[in-house]
């Protein structure tokens, strides 16, 4: 089982965003130093709280300033873009990060994002799925290309020239056919979850989700794949709310308290998808932030989350910690090289 972060990240509205992508990139390149071995990064184009609006770009800047680390885009919205611009981005950044990408897909959790780009009432899961086939084709043509779709034509060969090198996309780097797809897994029975199954995609599941809603997501993928299962659970990636500590009691009473990021995180997003009546995933008769965070934050010393995440989770292909705001506070900023350097897994 590898080890993951992933930063969202969920700050408070105040907080300028060159302050939020600076404790990202330092967080990751510490990470990429402990031995982590992917990161992936979210990405809303309109919401003040998680202000990182291209998972690409992200991706892009950490290419250069990291080495081993798998950098990952959580996700990439293709029903946001032209299938040849987002291809020809997909290209240079694999091709930046040496083959480091890992493409996270999906069609925009936030409305008001959709509302933004005029798709607002389009059928913009269809548009998603016909973009990422176009790409896959754009990605390893060799000639002029003539692509016809619903939503998108894709055509180089009016004014394409081979001698002049004109109407050819880039590839991967070196050309690579391993690609890691991508798509987050939240609330139960989730479509994205039975999709990936069958494409032989993988899966994030969602920090958000309950211990319940999490047996669901890996009991529906199994049931959904074609691949042995030893294989298709290594499709599966858990992301989790993790604070690790060296406390003896783990940390209890840190964590839940007012002045804990994970509570700030935990009841932002609450309030964010009880609006929408999307406030499930975090379990049954959950009605207020202190019940989603306990429901869904995992904390402990380090032998106590090695134990939590072995006793349930060893089969899966990554554990992934889920960045929080710093808070100047050690107890609290120290928990990702706690799990980096001290967790087993």
């Amino acid at each position: 089982m590898d080890k993951g972060l992933f930063s969202i990240p969920v700050y408070n509205q105040n907080v300028s965003m060159d302050k939020v992508i600076d404790e990202i990139v330092n967080q990751v390149i510490e990470a990429d130093k402990w031995g982590v071995n992917e990161a992936f990064f979210g990405e809303h184009i309109t919401d003040k709280h998680e202000k990182i609006t291209s998972s690409l770009l992200m991706v892009s800047t950490l290419s250069k300033l990291t080495k081993k680390i798998k950098l990952g885009t959580l996700t990439t919205n293709l029903n946001f873009h032209n299938p040849a611009i987002v291809a020809s981005m997909i290209s240079m950044a694999d091709n930046l990060s040496r083959g480091r990408l890992m493409l996270g897909i999906g069609s925009g959790a936030n409305m008001s994002d959709i509302e933004s780009i005029g798709n607002a009432e389009k059928n913009n899961h269809d548009i998603t799925l016909e973009t990422e086939k176009i790409i896959q084709e754009l990605i390893v043509s060799k000639k002029l290309v003539d692509i016809k779709g619903k939503y998108y034509k894709v055509s180089t060969k009016k004014f394409g020239n081979e001698d002049l090198g004109l109407g050819f996309f880039n590839g991967l780097y070196k050309d690579r056919n391993n690609l890691e797809i991508v798509m987050p897994a939240l609330n139960e029975n989730s479509y994205n979850v039975k999709l990936c199954a069958k494409n032989e995609w993988s899966i994030v599941i969602s920090n958000f989700c309950s211990e319940e809603i999490i047996e669901n997501h890996i009991s529906n993928y199994l049931e959904n794949s074609n691949l042995p299962e030893e294989q298709a659970y290594k499709k599966i990636k858990l992301s989790k709310l993790i604070f690790a500590n060296k406390k003896k009691d783990g940390g209890e009473e840190l964590v839940f308290s007012n002045n804990s990021p994970f509570m700030e995180v935990v009841s932002t997003l609450f309030k964010k998808l009880k609006k929408f009546n999307k406030h499930g995933c975090f379990g049954k008769n959950i009605e207020s932030p202190l019940e989603a965070a306990k429901s869904t934050v995992m904390y402990g010393n380090p032998d106590q989350i090695s134990k939590k995440i072995n006793s349930k989770y060893k089969k899966l292909s990554s554990i992934v910690y889920v960045t929080v705001p710093l808070t100047g506070n050690d107890n609290f900023d120290r928990s990702l090289e706690i799990f980096s350097k001290n967790v087993s897994v």
